[in-house]
């Protein structure tokens, strides 16, 4: 499911043990039926471009299933790893901050012969666990911790209209793949260095419960032009493994140009051409491609033409950049000469 906070959401909880229609039942809820023990619950790890899939994490699920957890077939299960030298000692090349461990539950197998019940109880104590495999799968937004929540948030202060536009066009994608034409949902998004391009697409993916896959485009251009496109190519296949996700292509301008930076590389546009309009994806979860650049006027005319739309983000007004302020310094005691005022209207830049 996604999440639009700007939206209104309406949730209905049903206590465990009654049936929708029924009249609740008055009185104490000390005797309230507990849901049955899971014997053995099986689970696959979600690939994620944020951890290595195939680590080995005993201790964390160990320490997770210390705590008896209710467990569904199909639910993913969101494991924190901040502070697991475990998980320090699987990720060493990939380690950025602390990410979520995601497990979807394959298969649950009771303890006692029983109707199918809508949830088990898996513990250490009773439970035998098994690590089946991976596989893809959405995964639900979860905010980072102990970290400041203008980075983790749905609605980064002065970024809201974006992120909310970039959620319009990719949105469909997710939910009417069968009328779309082959290739990926594709966004250039344009605006000055630092104005927050990257903080506005992870808002969308977190919303859109999508894995965020970021790839510098620099890294991109080899020493010749059979090379970048092999380079290109590995790319798209790496994030179809991720899938769903958004692939970023930071600095988009620098594919297509000859190493000169003045000609263009036709066969390297050519690619990314057919890569972004033809392309048929080999995975039953969708690819969307975020190209990002802060020089718009540099990037080849035939690569601009290759993405659906374009999203531009432009420099803060000086209310929203006192509106990230705000969120930057809401965990920090701020003396009283602080004015955030003041620092958002001396902070004012011209776009260039």
């Amino acid at each position: 499911l996604s999440c639009d906070p700007l939206e209104g959401s309406l949730l209905t909880i049903q206590r465990y043990g009654e049936a929708a229609g029924v009249q609740e039942i008055k009185g104490s809820r000390s005797l309230l039926s507990v849901p049955p023990i899971a014997k053995e619950l099986h689970i696959e790890i979600v690939t994620s471009p944020t951890y290595n899939t195939k680590g080995i994490y005993d201790r964390i699920l160990y320490q997770h299933f210390q705590t008896p957890r209710l467990v569904q077939e199909n639910d993913i299960l969101c494991l924190p790893t901040v502070g697991h030298p475990e998980f320090l000692e699987e990720n060493s090349t990939k380690f950025v901050r602390w990410p979520e461990l995601c497990f979807r539950v394959k298969r649950i197998l009771p303890a006692e012969k029983i109707q199918q019940s809508i949830g088990y109880l898996a513990d250490t104590q009773n439970t035998s666990l098994f690590l089946v495999g991976s596989t893809n799968s959405a995964i639900p937004s979860f905010p980072s911790h102990n970290g400041c929540s203008f980075w983790s948030s749905l609605s980064p202060a002065g970024l809201c209209s974006a992120v909310k536009q970039l959620c319009d066009i990719l949105g469909p994608h997710l939910h009417n793949r069968e009328i779309l034409l082959n290739g990926s949902g594709s966004i250039l998004l344009s605006g000055p260095s630092g104005v927050g391009k990257i903080t506005a697409v992870k808002a969308a993916c977190s919303r859109l419960n999508l894995h965020f896959f970021k790839v510098n485009c620099v890294a991109l251009c080899g020493d010749t032009s059979g090379s970048t496109e092999v380079k290109l190519h590995n790319a798209f296949s790496e994030a179809e493994f991720y899938s769903p996700c958004v692939l970023l292509m930071k600095d988009i301008e620098l594919l297509g140009r000859d190493r000169d930076g003045y000609g263009e590389d036709s066969r390297v546009i050519l690619a990314l051409r057919h890569l972004l309009l033809e392309k048929e994806i080999n995975t039953s979860y969708p690819v969307l491609v975020v190209g990002t650049t802060s020089k718009l006027a540099d990037v080849p005319s035939d690569v601009q033409t290759a993405f659906l739309h374009e999203v531009k983000i432009e420099v803060p007004t000086e209310e929203q950049r006192k509106a990230i302020l705000n969120m930057l310094t809401q965990n920090f005691s701020l003396g009283k000469e602080v004015s955030l005022t003041k620092l958002a209207q001396q902070s004012a830049v011209s776009e260039f």
